[in-house]
């Protein structure tokens, strides 16, 4: 028979099988079995243990005699994950009790449903409470606004609100800080700022909760802002407090910001928190400084799947899908199991790597490590073969699974992928079929079919989706009407896209003013060109695009003077135009060429490739378009620089190192050039090869002397 503690006499309910823990001592006297149950009931860690202290209460009775031991026992089982076993003992023991101490059972079984996230049953229990006459207090309205925090519960919340104030614990401390945060995370942000406001008393939990609920509204500046106010309070920031600050920061993108907020975390002593440093870390990822965000990992005494995970992001999202790849293997050897998250970010990496080779490779991976593959990696999966240029694999996982487990995320990657690869047509079914299956189309969908319409000239289809967005409920938002600014631009209808422009709700944007610029270069339209660029170089002086592409347009009309004028001006403010680079893969390596690149180990044979293209192209009818190279230089000069494009060079190795039966697939940082476009046509024809080119904004499947854009892009 086990014996407890120090006495000799046995307990006389011997139903404890279970073994206590070594430090447990205590002499059993009949007066003292209250504090024994207590006791026994924090040392509790399993249902098994909590079920034979339970029965021993119930032999004893002390189950309906102790409030205060029913409640424990209620609290741990909703702490294991049975909470209709806490129910019904809360139901039988609330006919045993008087009515001071029912109050506190109450509170006790709201509680657990709150914290449990069993909101509809939380104020169901109370409005028993209240039918039964019980009184809520300072402890009850707490639980209840935290089961309300969700825009669909906000009116229930907004009727408790009042009858906290009708029995006086409005102005309790800790009923204004969950009021607070229930509105704040219902984003009903004017009223949680004016119980904020009017609290006489601001502890650090309400203080931390507005900076929150600011902060996860993508109202940085405002979460800032309260930030400094509590400094000025004199209040310190904990853990909680910073790991928002942060997030605000990385929204804002500011880096001497970030340095600060990394300097005031060192200085608290609480970088040493995995979940602190994960938010720092990810803060400079949002600021687009790598270096540091892979400081403070490196620094990290302790990491999980979530610093791993959100460097991985953070590469990805900065450009840097290379590093993301070695750091994916840093992760497998460390240790570190991938999850599904992990898996999403990879096929992010090869999405934007435009890697079919490494695509398939992550799939693979996800179906051995037998990851679950969820809506959302699903989704991912089928944008990274689309943007990988595999139209077919991508459509066969869309009809790979039934019409009700597709949203619109699913829908939106194939009118997107579609209108990518030139086929606009096939865009406007799938996005026809979309309705007809009951999908509601979504601000992103509308985007993706007028995209698709711009790049295949879709111009009066392009107009009605436009126009159809009212009947879909969609507000037309900044990004549509750039699309259709690019649309009508790229058709010519220049003076239509200007209108458009000053007919908008809102001020035109750089994307609105960049697409108008676009359409200028590629019709030569110096005057509304010349507009466009002003807006641009007020809105973004520090964007280099723009700069080249009023460039190229005074260029291309040969006015030197004024080109020269736009590139002092970059060379005052210290820009550079970005340098154009071409990736391909071949075997398992993926090889990279600038443009007049002379550091790749293959450029000897590969400039001799290009020379003899070149005269072979001529011979079948291709004439160099010297209006691409747009510098003021010699014609023979021009021509020798046109030759030497990233794109060309990259192509030139496909053909030296890649099967002839295969394509070739080429991706590129910028726009591909009018002469590149027009060689990869005649090079497809009379080399039968088929080659497949992904720029800055679209797809161009070159095949019979032909490309999928019908050249218009």
């Amino acid at each position: 028979m086990l014996r407890l503690g120090l006495s000799s006499k046995p307990v006389k309910n011997p139903c404890f099988l279970y073994p206590l823990p070594s430090s447990f001592s205590f002499s059993y006297t009949p007066d003292s079995a209250e504090i024994i149950y207590d006791h026994l009931l924090k040392f509790c860690d399993g249902l098994a243990f909590l079920k034979q202290v339970h029965s021993a209460l119930i032999t004893t009775s002390l189950i309906t005699r102790s409030p205060h031991l029913g409640a424990q026992i209620i609290i741990k089982y909703a702490k294991f994950g049975d909470i209709n076993v806490s129910r019904s003992l809360f139901d039988h023991i609330i006919n045993y009790v008087d009515d001071k101490s029912s109050s506190f059972l109450w509170n006790t079984m709201i509680r657990a449903y709150a914290n449990g996230g069993f909101s509809t049953e939380t104020l169901e229990l109370y409005t028993l409470m209240r039918r039964a006459d019980i009184s809520p207090n300072n402890y009850t309205f707490p639980s209840i606004f935290k089961a309300c925090t969700s825009v669909s519960l906000i009116l229930p919340g907004k009727i408790v609100h009042g009858e906290a104030a009708k029995t006086g614990f409005y102005s309790d401390l800790y009923v204004e800080a969950a009021l607070v945060d229930m509105y704040a995370k219902c984003h009903q942000f004017c009223d949680a700022r004016k119980v904020f406001d009017e609290m006489p008393i601001k502890d650090l939990v309400c203080w931390t909760a507005m900076i929150t609920a600011y902060e996860q509204a993508e109202k940085p500046q405002e979460a800032l802002i309260l930030f400094r106010n509590m400094q000025q309070e004199g209040l310190s920031a904990d853990s909680v407090t910073i790991v928002s600050v942060a997030s605000a920061v990385g929204q804002l993108g500011d880096s001497k910001m970030a340095d600060a907020v990394h300097a005031y975390a060192y200085r608290c002593s609480i970088l040493d928190e995995t979940y602190v440093a994960n938010s720092v870390m990810a803060m400079y990822t949002k600021c687009g400084d790598m270096e540091k965000a892979r400081w403070v990992f490196d620094m990290m005494d302790e990491r999980n799947s979530i610093s791993w995970n959100s460097m991985l992001s953070g590469y990805t999202q900065n450009g840097q899908a290379s590093e993301a790849l070695s750091f994916f293997d840093e992760m497998c050897n460390s240790g570190c199991e991938p999850n599904p998250v992990t898996a999403l970010i990879m096929v992010t990496a090869c999405a934007y790597l435009g890697s079919c080779h490494l695509g398939r490779k992550f799939h693979d991976f996800i179906v051995d490590s037998k990851m679950e593959i969820n809506l959302n990696l699903r989704n991912a999966l089928m944008d990274m073969y689309a943007k990988c240029g595999d139209l077919d694999t991508a459509m066969d996982m869309f009809n790979g699974v039934h019409p009700s487990e597709r949203d619109a995320s699913s829908w939106n990657v194939l009118i997107s992928g579609f209108g990518m690869h030139g086929n606009g047509r096939k865009a406007l079914e799938l996005y026809s079929r979309m309705q007809e299956e009951g999908v509601e189309p979504n601000h992103i969908t509308c985007t993706s079919i007028l995209s698709a319409c711009s790049h295949t000239g879709l111009i009066e289809e392009g107009r009605k989706c436009f126009t159809d967005m009212t009947r879909l409920s969609v507000t037309p938002e900044t990004k549509h009407y750039a699309c259709m600014v690019d649309m009508l631009g790229r058709a010519g209808l220049l003076q239509d896209a200007f209108n458009l422009i000053k007919e908008m709700p809102s001020p035109p944007n750089d994307a609105i003013w960049g697409a108008l610029l676009l359409a200028c270069k590629i019709h030569g339209n110096i005057e509304l060109g010349k507009i466009a660029a002003d807006h641009l170089f007020q809105l973004e002086p520090d964007h280099t695009g723009y700069y080249v592409l009023m460039s190229n347009i005074y260029a291309a009309s040969n006015k030197w003077q004024e080109v020269g004028k736009l590139r002092q001006g970059m060379k005052n403010r210290g820009l550079k135009k970005p340098a154009a680079f071409s990736l391909i893969e071949h075997g398992k390596e993926i090889h990279g060429f600038h443009t007049a690149d002379r550091e790749n180990r293959h450029c000897q044979e590969v400039y001799s490739k290009v020379k003899n293209l070149t005269i072979e192209m001529k011979m079948a009818g291709y004439v160099p378009d010297l209006s691409c190279a747009l510098h003021d230089v010699e014609e023979e000069d021009k021509e020798q620089i046109l030759n030497y494009h990233s794109e060309k060079l990259a192509v030139a190795f496909g053909i030296l190192k890649i099967d002839s039966r295969t394509a070739i697939r080429v991706t590129k940082n910028l726009r591909i050039c009018n002469d590149c476009h027009c060689l990869f046509k005649f090079i497809s024809h009379v080399y039968e090869l088929k080659i497949i080119v992904r720029d800055a904004n679209r797809f161009h499947h070159f095949q019979s002397g032909s490309c999928s854009c019908n050249d218009y892009w």
